[in-house]
Parts: structure tokens; sequence; C-alpha cells
């Protein structure tokens, strides 16, 4: 019997039979990807999320997940969390990595008071350069101060024969610190007009679409 039968003969004899549906991952795939995210990549994730002295998670080392886009990869998910509300993620990074390719996706929450100018909303949500994956406001009348959310996301990735594994770490460290940035830019209770040109400089260099 091929090595191939075997292993997926053995996940079989594990899956859960209570289960509608059951996923089979290749053990050395398995392996491979789950060596490359914990000993590649999280050290240095969680060394430079710990460098920022911002409230952040997972802090212990996390287990990769599974998924299945495209292909079979997995991932890992770190946050970073507002300084005045340590329950409010501020920023969502996740780097997921197959045998083939890589991909670090972002995600950044704006909160901005009910007070904010409409032009701003109409500059953050309408810019040109994020035409092809525009931000994404939703309103929450809980809280004055967090009155608009605007959620910016972003996904960026390569194969690996076009980009090592020393790219993606410093593309990991860079998209850390460039949100870092996006918040520092709010921390006063929202974003001014004149202050638009500032925070979309940097949030061109993650979200801008190509």
């Amino acid at each position: 019997m091929s090595r191939k039968k075997n292993w997926i003969l053995a996940e079989a004899a594990r899956a859960d039979s209570s289960q509608e549906i059951v996923f089979f991952e290749n053990p050395d795939a398995k392996k491979h990807i789950n060596t490359l995210l914990l000993m590649r990549f999280w050290p240095v994730i969680h060394d430079h999320l710990k460098k920022t002295d911002y409230p952040y998670s997972p802090i212990e080392r996390p287990n990769p997940e599974f998924e299945l886009s495209g292909g079979y990869s997995r991932s890992l998910t770190f946050l970073l969390y507002d300084i005045l509300d340590t329950n409010k993620a501020f920023f969502k990074g996740k780097l997921s990595c197959s045998r083939e390719s890589w991909m670090i996706h972002s995600m950044f929450f704006l909160s901005l008071p009910k007070e904010t100018e409409p032009n701003v909303l109409q500059d953050l949500l309408g810019n040109t350069r994020f035409a092809g994956n525009p931000p994404t406001l939703m309103v929450d009348k809980r809280k004055a101060q967090y009155f608009y959310q605007i959620t910016f996301h972003s996904g960026n990735g390569a194969s690996w024969g076009y980009k090592d594994e020393t790219f993606v770490e410093e593309r990991i460290k860079q998209v850390i610190d460039t949100n870092i940035k996006m918040y520092e830019e709010t921390l006063d209770g929202g974003i001014l007009p004149q202050d638009v040109g500032a925070f979309l400089t940097l949030a061109y260099d993650v979200y801008e679409a190509f």
C-alpha cells in the first residue's frame, strides 16, 4: 500500500464519525508547515509584539489553525489591543503558510466618535487607492466615542520561490509597526480633516489595493 493511502487510512481511523464532515490533513505537510510557523515565524512575531509595549495576544505559543482556501495551508493569528481599553483590538494579523506560498492578512479597526465630520468619513471610505479592496463602515450606537467603526483589510503574499523567509519576517514587522502608527494617529480622539492625509499615507503601506 502506498504511503499516500497509508496516511489517508490512518486519518480516517481517527476521524469522529459523529461529525457530518471531516478533513484529512497529510501529517508530513502538517508537520512541515507547523515547524515553519512555530519555529521560524512565531518567535519573530512574538518578540516584535512584545517590543511594542502594547497589550497583545496570544501570549503563549499558539496552535496553528487549519485552512482550506485554494489549497491546504495553516495559519497563526495575533492581535494588538487599545491601551485605553484592553478588551478592544485595533489590529488583527494572520500569517498563512502552505508548502507553496505564504500570505499576510491584516485588519485595522478604526473607531471614530459620533462628532466626526462627514468629509473625514468620505475621504477614508472613498479613497481611490483602496478601490479594489475598500474599507467597510459599521455604526455602533452603544458608545459615542466608538460610534463609527471602520475596518481596513488586506492580504499580501507570494510563492516561496519569489520571496524567502527573511522577507516574510521583515514584512510582518513592518505591518505591525504601520498599524501601530495608524492607531497612534487617532489617540487624541479621532481624525480631524487636516489629519486625514497623514493617516492615509500610513494606511497605503499595508492596505492599498493593487
